[in-house]
């Protein structure tokens, strides 16, 4: 599934858009060294994390989308890194262990 699909069944929050990309896999963490050595290529990274380091790590591992869980949402410097970086940047209003569930579910992962 892509991410604007993703977007649009799950209900989530578009943030930033990108490359409208095909979801492989998930990851979920917030230790961004751990991000960068064991996030697949192509996933959706489920995080709280909000910061601007957020966005370099998207693109060190390019990720598919990132998706901000529990209602978090990106603080000024990351939505405008993602915007200029073109990373999708999607909002959630549940924990991440049950987002996790959400997008295994609709993206069949």
């Amino acid at each position: 599934m892509n991410v604007k699909r993703l977007a649009e069944t799950a209900g989530y929050t578009v943030f930033t858009e990108g490359e409208d990309r095909e979801i492989e896999s998930g990851y979920c963490g917030d230790f961004l060294s751990n991000i960068i050595s064991r996030a697949p290529d192509s996933c959706a990274w489920l995080t709280v994390m909000n910061n601007v380091n957020v966005a370099a790590v998207a693109t060190l591992i390019d990720c598919a989308c990132i998706i901000l869980c529990e209602g978090v949402e990106p603080d000024g410097p990351l939505k405008a890194r993602a915007e200029m970086q073109g990373i999708w940047i999607l909002g959630a209003k549940q924990n991440v262990f049950e987002e996790t569930k959400r997008v295994a579910a609709v993206c069949g992962i």
